[in-house]
């Protein structure tokens, strides 16, 4: 019999790190150590594999389930490169991050063999004057990109997207990126650890490994400008495409969630609290998730109660490959 799995989460010290959290999930105060940019909620990367907190699997990582549990915990996803396939995140800014990108997914007689690195982002809270750096600006071309960095000035090239919070954005593995100071967000990602920085603010206590090589390989000057989602309604499927699915939930009662995807479900909650009963046959297993809770729900709950607080916003993710 499987259940609601929660994590240990991870608290990264980053250069760039903000205050937010702080006050978006006062219930984790305690835990959120100084100068944490970033909280992994979820993740199977070599350096690190999400731990299991609770239940009979408590202390196995992500990567040892997936040996020994896979059917239980995957279902029918394929079986891909063998790793778990999203990484979940909350990222918290004071000063903005790199310009940066990710590569892509690479494929061998048409099999997923190394997951690239698209992602998404829902903005918690921002200033007033944060903004997102994504994509380059209409009429730069890579060549003039290439000369602002050789320059110094890269940051010119790249289109500036005011964003508040519930604003949501994709970001397709290839795009030239970078998150703007005063923002806090939850990322869902395909699970890759792999960032090319391409160039870097000034920080304090000196500049970071560059990669630029790499970078202006991975990137794809090619690709449309997203748009920036607005995410107002009860249910905003938020990414119907590509390697993963997201929908933000903001029921004003009590409702159930059908689960119309293949494999695993995750739940994060980013505000308030809600009551969620899940169903697998004739096994119901209640939790309780608080604003900052991430819960890891098996392939074979397929079916959710929800009993949500006022005010309640629940992010629903998973996994098509």
């Amino acid at each position: 019999m499987t259940y609601p799995l929660r994590l240990h989460r991870t608290y990264i010290n980053k250069p760039w790190a903000g205050d937010r959290l702080a006050r978006l999930f006062p219930e984790l105060v305690a835990e959120i150590p100084p100068s944490t940019g970033e909280v992994i909620e979820l993740c199977d990367l070599p350096s690190y594999s999400s731990v299991v907190a609770n239940g009979p699997w408590r202390g196995r990582s992500i990567a040892q389930l997936l040996q020994t549990e896979r059917a239980s915990l995957m279902g029918d996803l394929p079986l891909g490169p063998g790793d778990f396939p999203l990484c979940i995140k909350l990222l918290d800014t004071l000063q903005p991050l790199s310009i940066q990108d990710h590569p892509g997914d690479r494929r061998e007689g048409g099999k997923l063999v190394s997951r690239g690195k698209s992602e998404c982002w829902l903005v918690l809270d921002a200033a007033p004057d944060a903004v997102i750096y994504q994509g380059l600006k209409p009429g730069v071309t890579s060549a003039a990109f290439e000369a602002a960095l050789a320059g110094n000035a890269p940051i010119d090239c790249l289109n500036a997207r005011t964003v508040r919070a519930g604003d949501f954005l994709y970001n397709e593995a290839g795009m030239i990126h970078a998150i703007g100071a005063g923002i806090a967000l939850l990322e869902v990602q395909q699970n890759s650890g792999i960032t090319w920085r391409l160039w870097d603010f000034p920080r304090e206590g000196g500049p970071r490994e560059m990669h630029v090589q790499q970078g202006l390989e991975a990137a794809r000057f090619d690709l449309p400008l997203p748009p920036i989602q607005a995410t107002s309604g009860e249910d905003t499927l938020l990414a119907a495409q590509g390697p993963f699915g997201v929908r933000l939930l903001q029921p004003n009662a009590a409702r159930v969630l059908a689960k119309e995807w293949p494999g695993f479900t995750v739940l994060t909650c980013v505000a308030e609290s809600c009551e969620v009963t899940a169903h697998q046959r004739d096994n119901l297993q209640p939790a309780v998730l608080k604003a900052g809770d991430t819960v890891l729900y098996p392939a074979g709950f397929d079916r959710f109660e929800l009993y949500p607080e006022p005010g309640c916003r629940l992010v629903v993710s998973w996994a098509r490959e």
